[in-house]
């Protein structure tokens, strides 16, 4: 009996094997979860652009924004920019091995949700929204390198810093922070540090060291912060000196309104 073999071509082997890989090449369902909730509470529907959103398991790195590792198996990154975004962020903690969250120039509104346990997290932008609430606690976040949330509508105190070594950049700017900036003993990588236009008061910390900060980058006031002449600040902030357009601290003998006893 003459034995029969069939030549599959060679193009068709490749196609098979992409195919194939793909086919393996899926996400967690924990993330898969996340990013269809994510959609599901910024009114997805309403994106400027939500390709391949909610196709079936397996595509998931090919939705419009998502970036994945090499593999295809866990999802690193969120570029969602200027993509009418409305509503608020889901609960993040099912990516594991996110790497960057990019959700800038939208409509969000509600709390930033918990970052804890993201530690793979190198960058975050999320300004110019309506987020409300206060930062979440930024501990453990040890690859962090870009923590912007500038332009919102944040309250209460800037977390603690501590720990933060990568830390390249921190700008919260033009929100309602009130309170005394921690220390930045740690931010031994700190370039560019932003808290002007909040309500923070207190004696500023003392500038990183070694400074890395660049010239004229930061932005301490306006703020309730204390006159207290710092010239690593001035150099930093590129204004001699760096209070000068700070707003004084109300004086509490004419804060009735009297002009004294």
């Amino acid at each position: 009996m003459q034995r029969v073999v069939r030549m599959i071509p060679r193009g068709l082997t490749v196609l098979a094997a992409v195919a194939s890989s793909i086919a393996a090449a899926a996400v967690p369902q924990a993330e898969r979860g996340v990013l269809l909730a994510l959609y599901d509470s910024t009114n997805g529907d309403d994106w400027g652009n939500h390709s391949g959103w909610g196709d079936p398991p397996g595509t998931e790195c090919s939705w419009y924004g998502i970036t994945c590792d090499d593999a295809g198996t866990h999802v690193t990154g969120i570029d969602l920019g200027v993509n009418n975004l409305a509503g608020t962020l889901p609960p993040l903690s099912g990516l594991t091995r996110l790497e960057s969250l990019v959700a800038v120039n939208n409509l969000l509104t509600g709390p930033i949700p918990p970052l804890a346990g993201l530690t793979h997290l190198r960058f975050v932008q999320l300004n110019f929204n309506a987020l409300a609430g206060s930062i979440p606690p930024l501990a453990g976040l040890g690859n962090l390198q870009f923590f912007g949330v500038d332009y919102n509508q944040l309250s209460g105190s800037i977390p603690s810093l501590a720990g933060l070594g990568n830390l390249e950049s921190f700008e919260v700017t033009a929100n309602q922070l009130s309170g005394r900036i921690p220390s930045l003993a740690d931010l031994t990588s700190l370039s560019i540090f932003k808290v002007g236009d909040n309500q923070l008061s207190g004696n500023m910390p003392h500038a990183p060291t070694p400074n890395a900060l660049f010239e004229g980058a930061s932005q301490l006031c306006p703020n309730f912060l204390n006159p207290v002449p710092n010239a690593a600040w001035d150099a930093a902030t590129g204004e001699m000196p760096w209070f000068q357009n700070c707003s004084p601290l109300p004086d509490p003998i004419y804060a009735d309104g009297f002009d004294g006893p």
